[in-house]
């Protein structure tokens, strides 16, 4: 198995083990592990503390950047998400290297040095350039000691990188921009080799960056002879995908309102079709208000909610959004549409053209990109 996987259905890449990269969320993520080693009874619970710490950090609210606040209480409220949770990372990288510096000999000592430098990374902030310093110097010190595994290298390696595009894009994903991500990638292949990781970052790439883009990544991995197989796979199962394009696009759905129909029912001359986590998200789809405000005429909304709707917290309005027809999906994840469409994370948008043919795909900020390119003709 692939020490780096596809990216999670939150949009980060999940690595399990003591840590992990990842993307609905702006950076990466740690989902870390407290099962014992092999002969020992139980956890050591010095070494459980250090993982609790980094799990409260994980699972902190932020906001995810791309998605445009709808008022300043919500940008306000946004940046002081990511500031609590910087510093919360902060407090774990801090925890893990007081472990591995009194328990240089225990069997979590090594996932305590790689540990302490995510979370440093994750603790940097805008303004604080002398904590930036000493968290790259942490990092970088980890991935260059050869002594370490290399898929822990790699892991901590794809992380600064990583960072150094947000930087570049004002603060969005890594896989944002396919041009920086793919010649982030080619860096790290030529440091680290075929390795499966390695491949699995590409294939991430694949999935999450623009329906333009992620094909090539794909036809790279499906044609490659030293890509391991199951990527292989999924890079093709992707190739299917973007072979929608340019097709018309149907499938049931179950409106809130009405009786069951589809989606060719339901479509206009343009029809945006937004998938979102109606069950986390209860209030709508964030980052619509310019559209409700500026309404684009002949386009038709549809939204889509793979989960059931979640119950409205008390006395908040539902986000700002253009009208259109609800429809929920039950199964959420597993449900047809979720597999017809290989999907790996939400919000995700589809544009219809008044065939009712699929223009393209992407995320929500990337809706004024997928209208302008309707009737474009397709690259071969």
């Amino acid at each position: 198995m692939c020490t780096l996987p596809i990216l999670s259905r939150s949009g980060l890449p999940a690595l399990v083990g003591a840590t992990l990269l990842a993307a609905s969320s702006f950076a990466p993520i740690f989902s870390l592990s407290a099962s014992p080693p092999p002969g020992r009874a139980q956890v050591d619970p010095a070494w459980s503390a250090v993982v609790t710490l980094g799990e409260l950090a994980t699972r902190m609210p932020v906001t995810p950047v791309g998605i445009v606040a709808d008022t300043r209480a919500q940008a306000a409220k946004a940046r002081t998400e990511r500031e609590a949770r910087a510093l919360k990372f902060r407090a774990t990288a801090q925890s893990a290297r007081e472990f591995h510096t009194l328990r240089p000999s225990h069997a979590q000592a090594a996932d305590a040095r790689k540990l302490e430098a995510l979370a440093g990374l994750e603790g940097i902030t805008p303004n604080d350039k002398g904590y930036e310093r000493s968290a790259l110097a942490v990092a970088t010190a980890f991935r260059t000691n050869r002594v370490n595994p290399a898929a822990d290298r790699f892991e901590v390696a794809h992380a600064i990188e990583g960072r150094g595009i947000r930087q570049k894009t004002l603060g969005r994903p890594w896989f944002a921009n396919p041009v920086l991500a793919e010649q982030m990638l080619d860096r790290l292949h030529q440091e680290f080799g075929e390795r499966p990781e390695v491949w699995a970052a590409y294939l991430s790439l694949a999935q999450n960056t623009c329906c333009d883009a992620g094909p090539d990544v794909a036809h790279r991995i499906a044609q490659s002879p030293c890509a391991p197989e199951p990527t292989k796979v999924a890079a093709r199962q992707l190739l299917g995908r973007y072979a929608l394009v340019g097709q018309p696009l149907d499938f049931p759905l179950t409106p809130t309102q009405g009786r069951a129909t589809t989606l060719a029912q339901l479509a206009g001359k343009t029809t945006i079709v937004l998938l979102w986590d109606g069950t986390r998200q209860p209030a709508g789809p964030p980052g619509l208000q310019s559209f409700k405000q500026s309404p684009r005429p002949n386009t038709h909304w549809v939204y889509v909610s793979l989960g059931d709707l979640g119950a409205p917290p008390k006395g908040r309005k539902p986000l700002a959004a253009p009208a259109g027809t609800t429809c929920v999906e039950p199964l959420g994840w597993r449900s047809p549409i979720a597999t017809k469409l290989q999907l790996t994370r939400l919000p995700y948008v589809l544009v219809l053209d008044e065939r009712r043919r699929l223009s393209g795909y992407g995320r929500v900020e990337e809706i004024p990109a997928l209208l302008a390119g309707i009737g474009r003709r397709l690259l071969p």
